[in-house]
């Protein structure tokens, strides 16, 4: 990044981990994205500055929050810059246990948003297949609303930026099938019906 490049990222983080640490209190672990320095490796089309910062709950919360910041610092092969960052509630044992595999799947996401799909997401956009998701997991994909929550994390406005939060969901292939052809409510319906939550990734599918 240029040296203005290094700034704004730098303003960015402050303002993005700011909003975090006030919502979730402060995060235990960062990991950085790795830049890839093969030619045919499908991170080398860009220098993606994707940090990833990891919040344990509360206690009572039972669940760790894992977000990135920096993906809304990315361009796509167009020159237009990325509006998003991501985020994944999970169960705490699952964050603790498989952290390797949890941001290598983000990392992934992150890279597949910039460079394969080219374009911003935005809530109940659907990915048929993550090549990189853990094996104990379901291998479609939801972006969502950051449901439940603080208000405040949905959107980011930075300077004329106006960064929006996706909250990660893995889903099974009978529900990506479901969003596809009755929409989102149905898959809402189905998730009550089974009594279940969408934090856990160990969960059973719901059609």
């Amino acid at each position: 990044m240029t040296e203005n490049e290094n700034l704004n990222f730098d303003i960015k983080r402050s303002i993005i981990l700011a909003e975090y640490i006030k919502c979730w209190g402060m995060p235990e672990t960062r990991k950085l994205m790795p830049q890839s320095k093969e030619a045919g490796d499908s991170l080398s089309h860009q220098k993606m500055p994707v940090e990833l910062y990891v919040f344990p709950g509360e206690d009572m919360d039972q669940v760790t929050r894992v977000a990135t910041i920096g993906l809304s610092s990315c361009k796509f092969h167009d020159d237009k810059i990325c509006n998003n960052e991501l985020l994944m509630v999970l169960p705490f044992d699952v964050a603790d246990d498989e952290l390797e595999s949890v941001s290598q799947y983000i990392f992934e996401i992150s890279n597949y948003i910039v460079n394969t799909l080219g374009r911003n997401v935005k809530s109940e956009d659907l990915i048929a297949e993550v090549e990189s998701a853990p094996s104990d997991w379901p291998n479609a994909l939801l972006f969502d609303d950051p449901r439940g929550e603080p208000n405040e994390l949905n959107y980011f406005h930075i300077g004329m930026q106006h960064v929006t939060l996706s909250w990660l969901v893995p889903i099974f292939a009978s529900e990506y099938e479901l969003i596809k052809s009755s929409g989102i409510e149905s898959f809402d319906a189905a998730v009550d019906n089974a009594e279940t939550s969408l934090v856990e990734v160990r969960r059973d599918a719901c059609v």
